[in-house]
């Protein structure tokens, strides 16, 4: 009998594990990577726009120059909140049904360059209207930088891989079978060692969430996606805005479920190892 429980757990524990990490990875894939609204939420920070608009700073005040202005004429057209839309534009754009590399954006408006061409300059029609669309252009494409085959094409491919079309089913079966194996846990340690089950239990669940916890600590511990060889652009700032915005969406999750887990299994150890002392006296 204990041999059997001793196969039986060891089998048990290793489904239980697998079948966490099945429903961790599937879950966020669903849930956050292929989510637009996670993005549209949590991307366009503060932190982002200020990045960003110190970007585009650079190719406006070249375009202002071309026209005989001083740098920094167009700083106050461009706004966190343009940036925001043209941002959503573009995430709206990448999980679109249709979508294909590169991507079909729209261009900046040029409105508000020539709002304030006619404000503050004297120039003609003409020269507003070519100005003021250089200066969108500019912007353009600067917020689209990622709308090259290189990235979109990855993108849509991981997309419509078969493991992410089917992550809602994988994520639903991966739970289903975690339950399945704590009940079946639950029968194996039934009566006087059920105690022991219950450090078992939380025990399988802890290590199955810190099977995928490990690998995304690591890569923000180590700061992988600063070390992305790329100068700084708008380019760098929009793939490693994605990235940590993905990596810390899932490590935050992660690290609710490892600390839940982790105090569960101290709470089991706690009660079997004071049932023992009874037991003892």
């Amino acid at each position: 009998m204990k041999l059997f429980r001793f196969i039986g757990t060891a089998i048990v524990l290793a489904v239980l594990c697998a079948a966490i990490v099945l429903t961790l990875t599937a879950g966020t894939l669903r849930f956050i990577a292929l989510n637009p609204a996670y993005f549209k939420t949590f991307l366009p920070t503060k932190s982002y726009c200020t990045e960003m608009r110190e970007n585009l700073s650079d190719d406006l005040d070249h375009v202002a120059l071309l026209y005989g202005l001083k740098e920094g004429s167009f700083s106050a057209v461009v706004t966190d909140e343009s940036i925001v839309w043209y941002t959503n534009t573009l995430i709206d754009a990448l999980y679109a049904e249709d979508a294909k590399a590169p991507l079909d954006l729209p261009a900046y408006p040029a409105d508000g360059f020539k709002s304030y061409l006619r404000a503050n300059t004297a120039f003609a029609p003409e020269g507003i209207d070519d100005c003021a669309q250089d200066a969108a252009r500019a912007v353009t494409e600067d917020l689209s930088a990622i709308n090259t085959k290189l990235v979109i094409e990855p993108f849509l491919k991981l997309r419509n891989h078969t493991f992410s079309r089917a992550s809602l089913v994988l994520f639903g079966a991966g739970a289903l079978l975690a339950v399945v194996m704590l009940i079946f846990l639950t029968m194996l340690y039934y009566g006087k060692a059920k105690r022991t089950g219950a450090v078992l239990r939380t025990g399988g669940c802890f290590m199955g969430v810190t099977l995928v916890f490990v690998p995304v600590m690591q890569f923000l511990l180590f700061g992988y996606v600063e070390r992305l060889n790329i100068t700084a652009s708008a380019f760098r700032t929009i793939l490693t805005g994605y990235l940590h915005t993905l990596l810390y969406g899932w490590f935050v999750i992660l690290l609710v479920m490892e600390l839940l887990t982790f105090l569960l299994l101290l709470i089991a150890i706690s009660r079997a190892a004071h049932g023992k002392k009874k037991k003892a006296r």
